[in-house]
């Protein structure tokens, strides 16, 4: 009879797919196993976690059409005499019928509380069999410290226990805080002593400061950001002060309508004042970006040859392997801008420029010096099939297309530690176009700007300064007064800046490896981590945000129920 002692950090969505497949191999095994399985979750959301939390307002959407949101069913397993009950796909719980629903229908994105509940229900299934059998049990503590013991034991600590002798862990902790910038500090400095003003430092849980937006009786509110984050905060601050109505299904163009008694005015702002893109409205125009299977098999062959990504010099291995899909899908639209002036090789090189530097000018791609509303509207035309296609906007629907492949091919890769960090820096960049929000958050947005409720003259690059009743907020000769300010920009995986005890004490007792600046650790590619000069795995696995430069696109919640935990899982069962 085997023993074996698991811990697991951290059972978001994540966390929850790992030790579904952890059981589902014991099962498989020959040899009979006993199982002592340690799960820590210190928001006690077992299953969903924070970000999936069902308590969590409403307003917070997912940003993945359900119509896409296959996560799979899980099926019944016999584990040393105990069934695991299986559990239903996401579609089949939800009641999802595509076929019926139509694929030019606009498609839905629900909040995120609606998946938290698949999610804590798929967990409950699972673990109570295990809890009956005193197999498994949960704590809500907080993991303060890991450490490797002589004897390849791994010891944790949380805040008033040890727990000894795990034979390993699988750390699944997601985002992590990081440290305050140097703009944040002095902000929260100066909140801290400014009994006027009020600072948020996260956009979540919007509830925090739902309160405070709500009795203020003239509530000017800075967003620092303009991403997928402060549309959240926008709909959130404005839950209780109004109501959005759709004018219009076909585009999804948007009304508010404000409560007598409301008067907010939101100011976001970012460094390039850039707004997210929308995704297309419907499955029909979605299409019109998509890959054929024989296109993405051949990115795929091209991208995957660990030869040429051994001698790969930067971004260009993986832009001049899309390009010519691009171009392809481009050249092939209806309604594009230059109407079909430019040859399909015109085209495939004005897009490896943009992708590149996306500071090039070129009569296909919209200028980003639009004025900014105009600028929203046109993105939204073109999501909604109702204007000429921009290169740039079809090269980020393309690119969302090519992801799964891409984070396929250039997870556990032959490059060198530079030329990843700036492939995953380029996939990031393409983000505002391929990882937008849907058409609906944008025609809020827009329908907002019309009832003077978001003020979009503040958001490219402000200066700002402090002062006794506020941020000063100021752009080309116009200020505005913020007092309350609310951070969106969510913290980058940086793992050297993290703030948590648990990933400190991780760095400080373990020689393990980091990737490369501002990234995560070095991983094999079962998920273990890498000892810095000995090359041994350690008896700790780390699936997720922090291996990102090991692997690439870690926050999506497919990823969560991909392939990486399943990999994890069969080595850790196998692992002597």
């Amino acid at each position: 009879m085997v023993k074996k002692k698991l811990a697991i950090v951290g059972v978001g969505p994540r966390g929850l797919y790992a030790a579904e497949n952890f059981i589902t191999q014991l099962s498989l095994t020959e040899s009979q196993t006993t199982l002592e399985l340690l799960l820590f979750e210190v928001t006690g959301d077992f299953g969903n976690g924070q970000v999936y939390s069902t308590a969590q307002v409403k307003s917070n959407w997912i940003n993945i059409t359900e119509r896409i949101l296959t996560l799979p069913k899980r099926d019944e397993v016999v584990y040393n005499g105990t069934i695991i009950p299986g559990f239903s796909s996401y579609h089949h719980w939800a009641n999802l019928n595509f076929d019926k629903i139509g694929s030019s229908e606009p498609d839905i994105y629900p909040p995120r509380a609606k998946i938290g509940a698949y999610l804590k229900e798929r967990f409950t299934s699972l673990i109570t069999p295990l809890l009956l059998n005193k197999t498994a049990t949960l704590y809500n503590q907080n993991v303060k410290s890991i450490e490797v013991l002589a004897n390849n034991k791994v010891r944790l600590t949380t805040e008033n226990q040890n727990f000894t002798g795990l034979d390993e862990v699988l750390l699944t902790i997601g985002h992590q805080s990081t440290k305050l910038s140097e703009q944040l500090i002095k902000w929260n400095s100066y909140f801290k002593n400014n009994s006027n003003v009020h600072l948020f430092l996260d956009p979540y849980p919007v509830k925090n400061y739902i309160d405070v937006t709500n009795t203020q009786c003239k509530a000017h509110i800075g967003v620092r950001g303009f991403g997928l984050a402060m549309l959240d905060v926008m709909r959130g601050v404005l839950a209780k002060q109004g109501t959005f109505k759709i004018t219009d299904k076909h585009t999804q163009k948007c009304q508010f309508t404000a409560n007598k008694n409301a008067n907010t005015v939101i100011v976001p702002f970012s460094l390039d004042g850039l707004p997210p893109v929308p995704k297309p409205l419907n499955k029909v125009i979605d299409d019109l970006y998509k890959p054929s299977k024989e296109q993405l098999s051949n990115l795929e062959k091209e991208i995957g040859d660990k030869t040429a990504q051994s001698n790969a010099k930067g971004v260009d291995f993986l832009v001049s392997a899309i390009v010519p899909i691009v171009a392809s899908i481009y050249t092939s639209l209806p309604h594009t801008l230059g109407n079909k002036n430019y040859t399909f090789k015109q085209v495939e090189e004005a897009a490896f420029k943009w992708i590149t530097n996306q500071n090039y000018k070129h009569s296909l791609i919209l200028p980003t010096e639009t004025p900014i509303v105009s600028l929203i509207n046109s993105y939204v035309d073109m999501a909604t099939a109702t204007s000429a296609i921009s290169l740039d906007f079809c090269v980020g629907q393309v690119w969302r297309h090519c992801q799964p492949s891409i984070y396929k091919q250039l997870s556990y890769n032959n490059f060198s530690n530079e030329v990843f960090a700036n492939i995953i820096a380029l996939d990031e960049q393409i983000k505002r176009y391929s990882y937008g929000p849907p058409v609906e958050s944008i025609q809020q947005m827009l329908a907002l700007v019309d009832a003077q409720i978001l003020n979009l003259e503040y958001v490219n690059n402000p200066e700002i300064e402090l002062s006794e009743n506020g941020w000063i907020i100021k752009s080309k000769n116009k200020n505005i007064v913020a007092n309350i300010m609310i951070n969106s920009v969510l913290d980058a995986p940086d793992i050297t800046a993290v703030k948590s005890d648990l990933v400190k004490s991780l760095l400080y007792n373990e020689s393990i490896k980091i990737v490369s600046d501002n990234l995560g650790v070095q991983t094999t590619k079962d998920g273990y981590l890498i000892e810095k000069d000995t090359e041994n795995k350690l008896p700790i696995a780390l699936l997720g945000r922090l291996a990102k430069g090991t692997v690439i696109g870690v926050d999506a919640i497919l990823e969560c129920f991909g392939d990486r935990p399943a990999e994890w899982a069969k080595a850790a069962v196998n692992r002597k």
